[in-house]
């Protein structure tokens, strides 16, 4: 069938080439003209343009989707992955099957930034890749398709980022083939929250009061490359890139953010419940640090 994809990311590449494999190539992509130009040049916007010629699928670079309604309109059903223009009435009511957005979030719980991010910090037991109709709000379209991923104590943002990205085209893929047979049903969401903005500093700012295990979900939910979880100590700031709770059920007399023990390649602090193990750490300059050139055993972190 014929559709048009707007594209984003290294996911949005990822679930292309995951539709081209299941012989369902877009008739047209999308990407954006400059937007993380630099950033994402070679793991997404060379590649991107080399598999569109490699597939003969035709390319459009655009920092206003809306020059494109004409091109648009030649096709009953949009896909969106990771496009990040917002998306007026005069563009989504365009085909008549509408245009499909992938979500890496539950909704409407996970609606607008971060989701991968907020369901990791949440301690939720799975993350639901969610498809949904566009609409005028965010995130709030009609819900089409929903496929669960197990959080394991080992993922990270990264890790699960990497799974949604491999489950992306086969979610899209039976969309498709649900719309193509008539048979793809929608059912509404009940939006009664604003969406989450971009996670805020204050978020990333470690609690020390927290028990081990929330601590080490906010710290895993936004690891390296991402802004990460941070705490100050001594006027300088730190980042935290890796941790691993050593026990969540042991109330301490120590005050809460106390260092226990320290060395070259580790340390461990007490938290408002359960001990929480660092091994990767920088400063904001993102330099790894020697645990024990800055920090001893009974400093206490605020």
């Amino acid at each position: 069938m014929r559709f048009f994809y707007l594209a984003h990311s290294i996911m949005s590449l990822e679930c292309l080439k995951g539709l081209a494999a299941d012989n369902m190539l877009p008739g047209l992509a999308v990407i954006h003209n400059s937007l993380d130009r630099k950033k994402l040049d070679k793991e997404y916007y060379t590649p991107v343009k080399e598999f569109c010629i490699e597939n003969r699928i035709e390319l459009s670079e655009t920092d206003d989707v809306n020059e494109l309604k004409n091109k648009l309109s030649e096709f009953d059903t949009g896909v969106c992955v990771g496009f990040m223009s917002i998306l007026k009435k005069k563009i989504f009511s365009i085909p008549k099957n509408g245009i499909l957005n992938l979500h890496c979030g539950k909704l409407p719980e996970y609606r607008g930034r971060a989701p991968i991010s907020r369901s990791i910090m949440n301690g939720e037991e799975f993350l639901t890749v969610t498809v949904h109709r566009i609409d005028e709000g965010i995130d709030s379209g009609d819900i089409c398709k929903e496929y669960k991923i197990k959080i394991s104590q080992e993922d990270d943002v990264n890790t699960l980022y990497r799974k949604c990205s491999g489950v992306s085209s086969k979610i899209i893929s039976e969309c498709l083939r649900d719309i193509k047979e008539r048979k793809l049903i929608f059912r509404k969401q009940i939006t009664d929250k604003s969406a989450n903005k971009v996670i805020s500093d204050e978020e990333r700012r470690i609690n020390w009061n927290e028990n081990a295990n929330a601590i080490f979900n906010t710290i895993r939910a936004l690891t390296f490359p991402y802004p990460c979880a941070y705490f100050s100590f001594n006027n300088k700031k730190y980042l935290i890139l890796k941790s691993i709770p050593l026990s969540d059920n042991l109330i301490s007399e120590s005050t809460a953010g106390t260092v226990t023990s320290v060395s070259d390649t580790e340390m461990e602090i007490e938290t408002g419940r359960g001990r929480l193990n660092i091994s990767v750490m920088t400063d904001e300059n993102l330099n790894e640090i020697n645990f024990k050139e800055q920090f001893k055993t009974g400093d206490i972190f605020n």
